[in-house]
Order: C-alpha cells, then sequence, then structure tokens
C-alpha cells in the first residue's frame, strides 16, 4: 500500500515509492529507495523534503498514515471548491478563439525566436537589447486581453527537444495571465512579461557540459546549475530599462514559502508578489512538459500536486488564483462526463471553471471513437442531461494524444 507519510516518521527499513519533489528542476534523489541507514534519513531532511510516499508491501509501515488514493481524493475535493468562483471583468475588446488563435501562434512563434537570439547574445557576453524584447511583450499582452484562452492552448503545443526557449515563453505566457487574472494593470503586466521572457538568461553563464548534461546531475553540478538565478539577476540588473518587477520574477522564481528555496532561502513576505507567482508558473510549466529524462504530468495531475506542495512551498491563496487562472481542468485535460462522453478541454469558461468547453472524442459507455464534437458545457450545465464532468483522465491510459484534438492555428498544421 502506498502511504504518505513525514520525514520525520522515516526510518531504516522503510521503502520510498516516491520523493514528491517533482518541484526541484534539481531533483537529487534515485525514483525509488530502500532505506538502510540514518544517514540517508538526514540527507533527505537536509535537502528540505518534508513529506513523500512510501510502499509499505515493501518496507516498514506507518499505521495511521493516509493513503495516496486518501490523499488525492482530498486534494481534488479542494479543487473542486474553487470550481464557481467569481469570473473577473470581460476584457474591452473580446476576440473569438478561432480569430485569435492564428494572431496569437505568430505572437508566440516570434517571441520563441526572439528568446532564442536573446539567450545566445548573452552566451556571447553582448548586451541584452529589452526593446524588441518589450515589443513582443506588449503583443502577447495585446492578444491576451482579447482571448487569453487561444494564447493558453499555445502553451500545451511544445515539443520536447526546444524546451529551454518554449519554457520562457510559456513561463511568460502564464505569468502574465496570472497577472491579469489579478487585475494588474497593462504596464505592470508588460514589466513581469519581460522578466518572465528572460529569467532563465543566467543559463547560458552555466557550463554547456552541465547545462546539456542528459543525464542526473551531481551535487556539485547542482551547485552550478542554482547559480543560474543570481546570473539572470546580475545580466537583467546591468540591462537598461529592466524595472523591479522584472528582477523579482529572474531573481525569485526558485524561492519557496517555507524558505527551502535558492539562491537566498526567502521565506514567506520575503519573496515579492511577482517572485511567489512566478515560483508557481515555472513550476506549473516545468512538470508538464515532457524532457528528455521525465514525461510531463498532466495538467490536472500538476494542479493537484502543487496544492499538495502549497502546504509548504507556495502561498495557498496566490495557488487558489492560480487555479482560476488555468482553471479547474486546464487545457489540454482528457475529462470523463457522467454519461460516458470523454473529450479533450479546450477552452475555460470564465463564468464557470467546472463546465469548460470540451472537444467530445470518445464514448466509454460504448467504448468507440466518435467524430469529434465541440461541446460547451456551460449550455448544459441546469439540463441535468449527463454533461457534467465526473473525472479527468489518464491520456497515457487510453493512448490519447490531447493535443491531436486541440484547436490549432494554420501554422501549426
Amino acid at each position: 500500500m502506498i502511504k504518505k507519510v513525514p520525514v520525520s516518521a522515516l526510518k531504516p527499513g522503510m521503502f520510498i515509492h516516491d520523493f514528491n519533489c517533482a518541484w526541484r528542476d534539481d531533483n537529487p534523489f534515485p525514483k525509488q529507495l530502500l532505506l538502510k541507514k540514518s544517514t540517508q534519513i538526514s540527507y533527505i531532511r537536509q535537502q528540505g523534503l518534508k513529506e513523500l510516499y512510501i510502499d509499505t508491501a515493501k518496507g516498514l509501515d506507518v499505521p495511521n498514515a493516509p493513503t495516496a488514493q486518501e490523499v488525492h481524493a482530498d486534494l481534488a475535493a479542494q479543487i473542486m471548491e474553487l470550481g464557481d468562483a467569481p469570473a473577473p471583468p470581460p476584457p474591452a475588446k473580446f476576440s473569438s478563439m478561432e480569430k485569435e488563435l492564428t494572431r496569437a501562434a505568430e505572437v508566440k512563434k516570434h517571441a520563441r525566436k526572439l528568446v532564442g537570439n536573446v539567450l545566445e547574445d548573452a552566451r556571447l557576453g553582448k548586451q541584452v537589447a529589452i526593446g524588441p524584447v518589450r515589443n513582443v511583450v506588449e503583443g502577447m499582452v495585446e492578444s491576451m486581453f482579447s482571448n487569453q484562452n487561444a494564447m493558453l492552448s499555445l502553451g500545451q503545443l511544445k515539443q520536447r527537444d526546444e524546451y529551454t526557449f518554449l519554457h520562457s515563453v510559456n513561463v511568460g505566457v502564464f505569468l502574465m495571465s496570472f497577472c491579469r487574472g489579478l487585475q494588474m494593470d497593462e504596464e505592470t503586466i508588460i514589466d513581469v512579461g519581460v522578466g518572465a521572457l528572460l529569467h532563465d538568461i543566467g543559463k547560458m553563464r552555466t557550463p554547456q557540459e552541465v547545462l546539456n548534461k542528459p543525464g542526473k546531475l551531481s551535487d556539485d553540478e547542482f551547485m552550478i546549475m542554482r547559480k543560474h538565478v543570481e546570473f539572470s539577476h546580475d545580466i537583467l540588473s546591468e540591462t537598461e530599462g529592466v524595472s523591479q518587477e522584472a528582477l523579482d520574477v529572474a531573481g525569485q522564481h526558485h524561492e519557496r514559502y517555507d524558505g527551502s528555496g535558492y539562491p537566498h532561502k526567502l521565506k514567506g513576505d520575503q519573496i515579492s508578489l511577482f517572485g511567489q507567482m512566478s515560483a508557481l508558473v515555472d513550476v506549473y510549466d516545468a512538470i508538464t512538459s515532457d524532457r528528455c529524462y521525465h514525461k510531463g504530468m498532466p495538467p490536472h495531475v500538476a494542479l493537484r500536486k502543487m496544492l499538495e506542495w502549497s502546504k509548504h512551498h507556495f502561498d495557498l491563496n496566490l495557488y487558489h488564483s492560480f487555479v482560476r487562472c488555468v482553471g479547474i481542468y486546464p487545457i489540454g485535460t482528457l475529462v470523463v462526463m457522467e454519461n460516458g462522453l470523454m473529450g479533450v478541454v479546450i477552452q475555460s469558461n470564465q463564468e464557470s471553471l467546472l463546465h469548460p468547453i470540451v472537444n467530445v472524442i470518445y464514448d466509454t459507455a460504448k467504448n468507440r471513437p466518435l467524430t469529434p464534437e465541440i461541446m460547451d458545457l456551460l449550455e448544459y450545465r441546469e439540463k441535468g442531461s449527463g454533461y457534467k464532468i465526473r473525472h479527468e483522465e489518464s491520456p497515457a491510459r487510453w493512448k490519447i494524444d490531447p493535443k491531436a484534438f486541440m484547436p490549432k492555428p494554420e501554422l501549426f498544421q
């Protein structure tokens, strides 16, 4: 049986099933481990872990610890409670998903190319030019204020071999959407977006053999990798036209609310608002992305894990605001309704996050694929017709790639 236990309860003879630290880019642990000596437990504590999962079939038990199933059910229930939160005011210039998707794709394509060029300039020691970065961020903000679902949808169309560049762009998309959800002014959102696009620029000062190492890093290599945050802050501090908001994003996106982050182990309100927001966004995109050394989590699993980590690593109220930004069922989530129909979430409905727009593709009751049909579940809310979402599903279990059923602009087709 898989159980969740505090690190303080560990003892030799227990079998660690999951270290529960996917939020760390610099995870130093093996996938699983049979604890044989107390020094291993001391090392786990030193690394800032608070809770993890053990397998009682392979090692010692903790009798009163909750099972993984119980933990997951409780987390899912907490997320569902956020479903009918008040909607933010509608944008002044609303554009349909179909119309905005092509413009958003062009803007994002430009942003990805620009980030690549800026990072290469930084690697060569050249001065960073903020003007072009600010221009592309302004375009992203304009698109987002027209229909943020278009930009958020494109966040799922990412490829493993472009992680370094697209991660920076996606952090920008999510962070600017997060700011918009908190009703920040446009100028602030642009400043934050600049910081997001350049938050990892310090990695260009990281030795290539460490940055591009395909296997697990050593402890010394982890220490080298962590310096990228300070490098990012230093580079942007020396760049004319960079705001304090942008510096906070670049310099604090790996800090954690309980003080276990880096580089300065800031705690609670010592971390700026934008540092805390960027930490949430950075982790969300990282753990939902496929990379050479791990498969990304489905979006709904990522939200559940982040709620679990919010007990220690994130501010819970900010986490709640982030969920309202990306949706209870984020774009790209595979869901099954009470009538057995299964589909991919392609847009959220701000009026009710429990009733997104879904591309229905399969009938699980009859075990047969369907001709894809887009349904706005908000239209079925009062009809009691079985179109209420029952649960999320694993794409791997059904051998379905959700990205194949999401709307795509022409340049992605």
